[in-house]
């Protein structure tokens, strides 16, 4: 009986000791990685615009999956964050409209998609296919919808949970410039 208890002792000081160190390592590093990522969304803002300075977050409740508009300066354009569903979980994409709700560009930011396969929507040319789109060309929100459908195989959820949410932000944009 005391061997055993003596064994869930070291066990108990292992695992105290364990967690002092995660939480000290975590204290050190929260700071760091919220500066990153307050960085990393700085360039994609600017990266979305070819003129114009991106407004102060304005975040929405009741709008679907748009979680918050950025208003633009010198630019008739809105930047719309959205939270899509992917294979991997929450996917935050940003995009830029202009007042007609065509697509300028977009951008794939936080995400776990799966790598080799979901992760291919971010690199370059992916968001290719919803550029110009939106306006007068629908958003296309399946495969086969796509001049090269084969391009999103293996990943035909990440394509869809990022489709939906723009599709939904150009008619968002649209009737904006509706209510005016």
């Amino acid at each position: 009986m005391t061997d055993t208890m003596e064994k869930a002792g070291k066990l108990a000081l292992i695992c105290a000791l364990s967690a002092l160190l995660l939480g000290v390592v975590n204290s050190v590093t929260e700071p760091i990685i919220a500066i990153r990522k307050a960085a990393e969304l700085k360039a994609a803002l600017e990266n979305l615009l070819e003129t114009g300075t991106p407004g102060p977050r304005e975040d929405l409740e009741d709008e679907g999956t748009i979680k918050a508009r950025y208003s633009v300066t010198g630019a008739d354009a809105w930047i719309l964050e959205f939270i899509g569903m992917g294979y991997g979980g929450d996917m935050k994409v940003l995009a830029s409209y202009d007042f007609n709700g065509e697509i300028q560009d977009v951008v794939l930011m936080d995400n776990a998609e799966t790598p080799g396969l979901g992760k291919k929507a971010e690199a370059d040319g992916y968001m290719d296919k919803f550029i110009g789109t939106g306006g007068t060309t629908p958003v296309p929100v399946t495969k086969n919808e796509l001049e090269a459908p084969d391009e999103v195989s293996g990943a035909t959820i990440t394509f869809a949970g990022i489709a939906a949410p723009l599709k939904e932000g150009s008619a968002y944009v649209k009737a904006l410039g509706d209510d005016k």
